[in-house]
């Protein structure tokens, strides 16, 4: 079936930025082709690391450029030496880093979530049971099921990691879609989390320029790791980034996505009434528990969504190697960028949901 409607992808594009990409391009090839033309330094260069420290209020000696948040969380564990070791995640997760981690060999093990992601007293339970090197968390609109993690709750955490000794990496993928985002870990833990942040949401997909802030005790190891798995970003795309984080596009373009995210949320949880539904603010996905009568699985539900037309995401998908898989589906708002498909997915899901 061709010209499916997609409700799997939660990438925030707007309908302007097919007419305003071409422009960044060709800005970025007036300006720094030169640069580009030369070996970079492996962890960016010394003025686009300056230029993201000053966006991401860190000392510059701990930021670092790497090519996309996948390739960003990469270096941090081969950074924090993680390979081979224990990395506790939630529950439910980001499926493609739990990839990672078993093809670097580390061993994968689940902890409780709630409505503020990762439970701290599950976290304890885990490391007293066995031995946990790290802890994997995105606690700002957590993927998938657009859970915030509170100040407090990210204070208990911290707790947990001091007394266990254990190496935190914060995904902040979504974390852009807050207005006030509580303080990262990266802030309230800075001699033990990783933060990682990708322009390829809070942009276009295809800017893979990500910032990567590591623990100072890390941060020669995690440039080796930027080193060893890609000899550098790309010069031109992470110019482009760092100025327009630097002259105030970044921002506006993150307003504007806010925006769009919420008004997609409001019309999405009201087309969806009558389902059990988590979302956040600002957010580009829904998390639906199914309803109890009927029978339907995650897996149920998306294969006839996709009979019918529409791409939904099932809960298995995200499931930690260990964990309960949940009755439940994930629709994403952001692989759309007319509405109306969007609000015919949406017609069709919930058909197929509720009957």
């Amino acid at each position: 079936m061709t010209n499916l409607i997609n409700l799997q992808s939660n990438y925030p594009v707007l309908a302007e930025q097919d007419r305003e990409w071409k422009g960044m391009l060709l800005e970025a090839v007036e300006r720094f082709a030169a640069p580009s033309l030369r070996l970079p330094l492996f962890g960016g260069s010394v003025e686009n690391r300056r230029l993201a420290a000053g966006w991401l209020g860190m000392p510059v000696e701990r930021v670092f450029i790497g090519e996309a948040g996948h390739h960003g969380l990469i270096a941090c564990v081969m950074g924090a030496g993680l390979v081979g070791k224990t990395v506790a995640v939630e529950a439910l997760t980001y499926p493609w880093f739990v990839r990672q981690l078993q093809m670097l060999g580390c061993r994968v093990v689940p902890v409780a979530l709630d409505a503020e992601c990762m439970v701290p007293e599950a976290l304890r339970a885990v490391c007293e049971r066995e031995k946990v090197d790290a802890v994997y968390t995105m606690p700002s609109l957590h993927n998938p099921t657009a859970a915030v993690a509170s100040l407090a709750r990210r204070e208990a955490m911290v707790a947990v990691a001091r007394e266990f000794d254990l190496v935190m990496i914060e995904d902040a993928a979504y974390g852009f879609l807050l207005e006030q985002e509580p303080a990262r870990y990266v802030t309230l833990a800075p001699e033990r989390a990783f933060y990682v942040e990708s322009l390829s949401k809070r942009v276009a997909p295809g800017l893979r320029t990500a910032f990567v802030v590591s623990p100072e005790r890390f941060a020669v190891d995690t440039e080796l790791a930027l080193r060893v798995t890609t000899s550098g970003s790309s010069t031109l795309l992470a110019s482009l980034g760092c100025a327009m984080a630097a002259d105030g596009r970044l921002a506006a373009v993150i307003a504007a996505k806010r925006v769009e995210g919420e008004a997609r949320r409001v019309k999405a949880v009201a087309m969806l009434e009558g389902l059990e539904l988590l979302s956040a603010g600002n957010s580009w996905h829904v998390w639906v528990t199914l309803p109890e009568a009927g029978g339907l699985t995650a897996e149920s539900v998306e294969a006839e969504c996709e009979r019918r037309g529409v791409l939904v995401t099932g809960a298995h998908w995200f499931t930690a190697p260990g964990a309960v898989v949940p009755r439940a589906v994930r629709v994403g708002l952001g692989g759309e960028t007319e509405w109306a498909r969007v609000e015919e997915g949406l017609r069709v899901f919930g058909e197929v949901v509720l009957g």
